[in-house]
């Protein structure tokens, strides 16, 4: 009897507040449908599991959904069981907020916050805070809403919104920076003038210790000038331009370059915009140097996708 006791009005007290589990699994009777959203194009499966399922049908961004979050199917993901008994979603696709319309994708960008940042539940004047995240924090970037919005993608498998898009994407690839160039004499001005006389000082001190130095013979000279003659110097950057990111520039023996971790079709866009008169074939017109924009190839590879590249 003591133990019945026991059982009866002593052991609900003692259990833990988080007991209840938090999300209600197939067995619980008690589980009522609830309403969620596609933050993507989701799959709609015959059954709770990545394998051995079949894909019965898709559902569109923003499209609504109802029915009963189970977790007891596969462990390694949470399912929502469709109401109308259609089929199964993975529940890491949804959101309990239907998404706003992405006017641009940004292609689940990876991005490092480079400073304290407040994520939003919605882009809704009198939104909640979701999360505030620090620097450096890791988040993936979906897209861009019209109210200058970015759509980002947190750990848990949860979304949020980060306000004054346009500013951060201007700051993807690192500290802004501005870029002077004159094709018409291959001149950069600003900090990137500045590096490149920075390379230049460089590049002069070592040929006058080449010339200062004692060699046993002529061969040896001439071998040690071979070395170094021609070679290009490279310097590594992680900045930002107008939503370029410049990854490196180089000081080659007639010309010089800039390097950026876009296509480029996106580089001569940018370039354009900013008044530059550039043909399909990447070249600036009117200019009697070689002045272009193309692919990487070479060594210049190692630095960027696309070249803007100076020179004879």
């Amino acid at each position: 009897m003591a133990a019945l006791y026991f059982w009866l009005f002593v052991a609900d007290d003692l259990r833990p507040d988080n007991a209840e589990p938090a999300i209600a699994s197939q067995s619980d009777d008690r589980a009522e449908a609830q309403i969620f959203f596609t933050m993507t194009e989701v799959n709609i499966r015959d059954k709770p599991a990545m394998t051995g399922s079949v894909i019965l049908g898709k559902m569109p961004r923003g499209s609504q959904l109802t029915g009963i979050v189970r977790s007891d199917a596969d462990p390694s993901v949470v399912w929502l069981e469709l109401s109308d008994g259609n089929g199964f979603v993975a529940l890491a696709n949804l959101s309990q907020v239907k998404p706003p319309v992405l006017v641009k994708f940004l292609d689940d960008q990876i991005w490092a916050a480079d400073g304290a940042l407040d994520v939003w539940a919605t882009t809704l004047p009198d939104s909640n805070l979701l999360d505030r995240v620090s620097e450096g924090t890791q988040l993936t970037l979906l897209g861009t809403t019209e109210d200058n919005f970015i759509e980002v993608k947190l750990s848990g498998d949860r979304y949020g919104y980060l306000n004054d898009a346009q500013a951060i994407i201007a700051r993807l690839g690192g500290k802004p920076i501005m870029i002077g160039f004159n094709p018409q004499t291959c001149a950069f001005s600003g900090e990137i003038g500045a590096e490149f006389a920075k390379i230049g000082a460089q590049l002069r001190a070592q040929w006058q210790a080449l010339e200062a130095k004692e060699f046993a013979n002529e061969a040896a000279r001439q071998k040690a000038y071979a070395a170094v003659e021609g070679k290009s110097k490279y310097l590594r950057l992680r900045r930002s331009f107008e939503g370029l990111s410049l990854t490196g520039l180089a000081q080659h023996y007639e010309s010089q370059s800039l390097y950026f971790d876009d296509s480029p079709a996106k580089v001569m866009d940018i370039f354009r915009a900013q008044g530059f008169d550039i043909g399909r074939d990447g070249l600036f017109t009117g200019t009697e140097l070689y002045a272009g924009i193309a692919a990487t190839r070479g060594e210049g590879a190692a630095y960027g996708k696309t070249e803007l590249g100076c020179g004879v």
